[in-house]
Order: structure tokens, then C-alpha cells, then sequence
């Protein structure tokens, strides 16, 4: 008899790859909820801190805005300088060969949950010294997250080599990071409404809230994750050794060029405030197109173990990114007169968002092994310093985020906004010309299309993907074995050899 096949459904086959990232062979349960614990709680404190710090401190500190931007901006400039001596000193051990990376994952949650709580109390002194209390505390914050970040990813990449797996724990990981990035920004708005007149008691009160929850989420992964590729044949590398080895790494290069260009679309999204309340007059398209996109971002990210397996993580980036820039596109020579087709063009333009950021962490991590693979090849000295390529990555993103801040009032300038006129106590707002309305929208849509094409473009020189990518990880196994062997061979060892996340 023919042997019938049966074809399997859309919502059968998502059902089966979920079950794959559930039951995933490298991680157990604890491990996967352990991670997403640290993930979730860094995300609860660091949400906090995004969404109110700055008005806190305009509206209950008396510190002026612009000391605030400068303030933060010598904090992140300092914290740039830190992220590559925080990579080398996790990439290091202790005497007792302790990780440091496993070490900090104890002790960062610790400054980092009481700065972020400290930095909502009013200290009783002059405005000069509560400068100094708020730069004091903000720098303790920005450091002792920034070290929290990359423990965090340093555990991650070390817990596995095999990409299919790191592919799953990181997806299941990133539906935790949205939710607890989402919890403050949401209910803090729901209190200040109902209790306006205790505003600064009630972000007092969630930042101690979420600060005591995030820290004890934070602590989570440190007894329950497991460093699984350390292998005693490796040699301590030089910094020498290092820096070749980074310079080798084209997937991060790649990522960190895209990163840097896409952050363009930050006057994309800045401006939408100014589409919607002043271009058309309907301030309340901003919750409508923000639940759509939010709910689409969550669909994105359930996605992923499905359409990973077609599709790598350098595709998902890089689709991702056209997908959004052709929204753009769409809604640019449509133009701005159906409220149903911008809503439609926006919504779907946040789809691969969250996908996107799973994607960035994979790919990010999966680059440790094609570094890897390059330095055996060339050097004979198979190099990966995990913490280093986040610590490039981070000191990246950090320089990228000093001069994008820049780029919406520039592009207000361009346009012709007119700013507010103040007289005394009193304020008044002047009415656009239609020619800056205009502006609002077409800078928008450029903005968009820019900051998601050309990096999509980017991404497509990465070549380490599909059956390239799969030779290079069967000789890197083949190598790690054979070295394993000899090691063992040569210090009489008889013990179980060491787990290098081969795959079978």
C-alpha cells in the first residue's frame, strides 16, 4: 500500500517547534528558567529607570534638564571606557579558577538594585550637592548593570556551543526580557493617574518594588547556571590574542555597523509622538498603534523556533529590517490621509522587532564560535573571549547612543519646528506650518526607510550561515575532541571528558 502523508498544519508545526524550545537537550528547565529570571528582573529595574529617572529628577530633584543630559552623558561616557575592561576581567578567572563571570552574576544585583532605589529618594541637601548625589548613584547603576549584561550573556555563550540549542534558550529568554520591560511602563501611568498628588512617592514606591523583586530574580541565575564549554585544554589567551581574535569576528563587525546605522530609526520612533498629536491631530493613534505593534512584537518573537528553522538568525535580522523599511515605504507614497493605513503600515513594522532582538543576542553569541574557527585556522590558537565581544558590542551601542540623541532635535531644526514661547509663568504653543506638519511626516517615513534598509543591506555580507556555517562547526567539534584527547592523553587523565556542547 502507498504510504499516506499527512501535512501537518500551521499551528501543528509552530505547537512542535515550541515544544522543541521547551524541551530543549542542553538546558534543563531550571536552567531555562533560572536565565529568564536574571533576564526578567534586570529588565523590571532597568524599566524603571528609562521610563521616569529624567522626569523624576526635573520635576521633584530641581536638577534642570540640561545638567540631566549631562550628567547621564559623563556617566555613559565613563561606563564606554569600563565595558572593555569589564570584558577582559570576565574573561579571566580567579586563583582558584573560579569564572568571574560566574562571580559576578552574585555580586552586581546588588549595587545595581539599591542605586536604582536610591536614585528616587530626595536627599535633604542643596541642589549642588544632590548633583553629586545623582551622579554618584547613576554611575553606580550604568556600571553595575553593565556588568550584570555581560555576565549574563558570557554564562549564556558557555552553557552551549551547539547554535540550535542557544537559538531555542535565547527565544524562550526574550519573551521574559519584554515582560519585565513592560510591567513598570505599564502600571506605573495607571497609579500617577489615579494618585496624582502622591506622584513621587509612587514612583518611590515602584522603584523599591521592582528593585527588591529584580534583585532577587537577578540572584537567580547564579545558583542555577552552569559554565559547560570550559575545557582544560584551552590555553589562557594573551591580549594580543584577544584583539586578533575580535578583529576576525565579521558576524560582530557586521552587527555592531548595522546597529550603529539603524539607530537613525530612533528619529523615526521619536517623531511619532509629533505625527500623531500635531500632523494629525489624533494623539490617541499612539496607544492604538502602540498595543497592535506591541501585540505583533510577542507573535514575532513566538515565531522564531519556527520560521528558525528555515530561516538563520542573520535572516531574521536582516528580513526583519526590510520588512519594516518596506512599511515605510508603503506609508510614504500613500501617504498620511487613512488613519486605518498607518495604523496597519506602523503596526506591522514593530512585527520583527522583537524577533529581531533575540536574533541580535544569537547571532552575537553564535560569532564566539566563528572567531573561534578563524583563529584555529590562522593562528592555530582556537581563541573565543566571550565577554569581549559583548564588551565591544556594549561600548558600541553605548557610543551609538551618545549621538542619536542628537539626531531628532537636528532633524527638527531641519524641518522648521517651532518650539513652545514662553513668557514668565505663563507658556504658549505656536501652530506649525503646514510645510513643517509635512516635514514631521516625511521626515518620519525617510528616517524609517534609512535606519532599516541600508542595514538590512549590511547583514547580507554576513556569510556565516547555512551550509557554510555547518561545515565550519563540524570541523570546530572534530578539533575540540581531538584536542580534549590529547590533553588527556598527556596528563594521564582518565577522567569523563569535558562537555563541549557537541552535538550529535
Amino acid at each position: 500500500m502507498d504510504k499516506v502523508i499527512t501535512k501537518k498544519s500551521l499551528g501543528s508545526k509552530i505547537k512542535t517547534a515550541w515544544n522543541k524550545v521547551i524541551h530543549n537537550p542542553t538546558f534543563t528547565i531550571k536552567e531555562q528558567l533560572g536565565y529568564s529570571s536574571g533576564i526578567m528582573g534586570n529588565s523590571m529595574t532597568q524599566d524603571v529607570e528609562a521610563y521616569v529617572l529624567t522626569l523624576f529628577l526635573v520635576r521633584f530633584m530641581g536638577i534642570s534638564s540640561a545638567v540631566v543630559l549631562i550628567l547621564m552623558a559623563v556617566a555613559k561616557v565613563i561606563n564606554i571606557i569600563v565595558d572593555p575592561v569589564a570584558g577582559v576581567l570576565l574573561d579571566k578567572r580567579t586563583k582558584s579558577g573560579r569564572s568571574m563571570a560566574k562571580a559576578m552574576l552574585l555580586l552586581s544585583p546588588f549595587p545595581l538594585a539599591v542605586s536604582s532605589i536610591l536614585l528616587f529618594v530626595v536627599p535633604g541637601l542643596n541642589l549642588n550637592a544632590r548633583i553629586a548625589y545623582v551622579f554618584i548613584f547613576y554611575f553606580i547603576y550604568c556600571i553595575a548593570d553593565g556588568f550584570y549584561d555581560m555576565s549574563m550573556m558570557t554564562i549564556s555563550v558557555r552553557m552551549t556551543t551547539n547554535p540550535v540549542d542557544r537559538k531555542n534558550f535565547y527565544t524562550v529568554s526574550q519573551f521574559a526580557s519584554t515582560l519585565g520591560g513592560m510591567l513598570p511602563s505599564g502600571l506605573i501611568p495607571i497609579f500617577v493617574a489615579a494618585y496624582m498628588e502622591h506622584e513621587a512617592t509612587i514612583y518611590l514606591v515602584f522603584a523599591i518594588v521592582f528593585g527588591l523583586i529584580g534583585l532577587a530574580m537577578m540572584l537567580v541565575p547564579y545558583f542555577t547556571l552552569k559554565e559547560k564549554t570550559t575545557a582544560k585544554w584551552r590555553k589562557p589567551a594573551t591580549a594580543k590574542l584577544n584583539f586578533k581574535a575580535l578583529s576576525l569576528n565579521r558576524p560582530m563587525w557586521l552587527l555592531i555597523i548595522s546597529g550603529i546605522i539603524s539607530s537613525v530609526r530612533t528619529v523615526c520612533y521619536g517623531l511619532l509622538a509629533f505625527f500623531y498629536l500635531e500632523t494629525l491631530e489624533a494623539f490617541w493613534m499612539a496607544s492604538v498603534v502602540g498595543a497592535i505593534s506591541a501585540t505583533l512584537s510577542y507573535i514575532g518573537i513566538a515565531l522564531v523556533p519556527f520560521v528558525g528553522r528555515k530561516l538563520s538568525s542573520r535572516d531574521i535580522i536582516a528580513y526583519g529590517y526590510l520588512l519594516t523599511g518596506i512599511m515605510y515605504v508603503i506609508l510614504l507614497m500613500a501617504g498620511y490621509q487613512s488613519f486605518v493605513l498607518i495604523a496597519i503600515c506602523i503596526g506591522i513594522a514593530g512585527l520583527p522587532n522583537g524577533a529581531m532582538s533575540a536574533s541580535r543576542k544569537i547571532l552575537l553569541a553564535d560569532s564566539t564560535d566563528y572567531m573561534e574557527y578563524m583563529m584555529w585556522k590562522k593562528y592555530d590558537e582556537p581563541i573565543r573571549c566571550e565577554s569581549m565581544v559583548f564588551a565591544i558590542n556594549s561600548m558600541a551601542s553605548r557610543l551609538s547612543g551618545l549621538w542619536k540623541d542628537l539626531l531628532l532635535p537636528a532633524g527638527l531644526l531641519i524641518i522648521g519646528y517651532v518650539s513652545a514661547k514662553s513668557f514668565g509663568s505663563t507658556t504658549i504653543n505656536v501652530v506649525q506650518s503646514n510645510q513643517t506638519l509635512d516635514g514631521i511626516f516625511y521626515l518620519l517615513t525617510v528616517t524609517g526607510i534609512v535606519g532599516n534598509l541600508i542595514p538590512a543591506l549590511i547583514m547580507f555580507f554576513d556569510n556565516y550561515t547555512g551550509k557554510r556555517k555547518e561545515m565550519m562547526l563540524r570541523e570546530l567539534n572534530q578539533m575540540r575532541a581531538e584536542k580534549e584527547e590529547e590533553w588527556n592523553r598527556a596528563n594521564c587523565d582518565d577522567l569523563v571528558t569535558a562537555s563541549e556542547g557537541v552535538s550529535q
